[in-house]
């Protein structure tokens, strides 16, 4: 705070209001909490019951600081959320379109490889048997416990 407003701050006490709420017994105990709540309440009356109505009364004395309760602050920034959306939306549909894309031509290759890969798979297998072979002899490969 500046000197100025220090200056322009008064100190005078807020004066006691006092206000006879009318409503449901709901209603008055929702307009009692909320003035209690906000820490002015002074004194309250008993509640009474209003003849021949479901409705009841109670009188509210509380400190009335003279000056409006500020308006709650609500900033909505429509404005930055129609853009997100509009930028997140394009580059999430381009996003997957490549995933999709990616994802077909590694199927393809996969497939035109198919033929490749399960002849070395069948190369393998032929060396693994006669590396398994029975015997005393080598087939070639020598091995540390074959003896040449």
């Amino acid at each position: 705070m500046t000197r100025t407003q220090l200056a322009r701050r008064t100190t005078a006490r807020p004066a006691v209001v006092a206000r006879r709420v009318v409503g449901t017994p709901a209603e008055v105990a929702a307009t009692v909490a909320l003035v209690r709540d906000s820490g002015r309440l002074v004194a309250m009356t008993a509640p009474r019951q209003i003849p021949g109505d479901s409705r009841v009364t109670v009188t509210v004395r509380f400190l009335d600081n003279g000056r409006p309760a500020p308006a709650p602050v609500r900033r909505l920034r429509r404005g930055h959320v129609v853009a997100a959306v509009a930028v997140a939306v394009p580059t999430l549909g381009a996003v997957a379109v490549a995933g999709y894309l990616a994802a077909v031509q590694l199927v393809q290759a996969v497939r035109a490889a198919f033929p490749l890969i399960l002849g070395g798979v069948v190369v393998l297998v032929v060396i693994a048997a006669l590396l398994r072979r029975s015997g005393r002899c080598c087939p070639g490969l020598h091995c540390p416990g074959c003896g040449h």
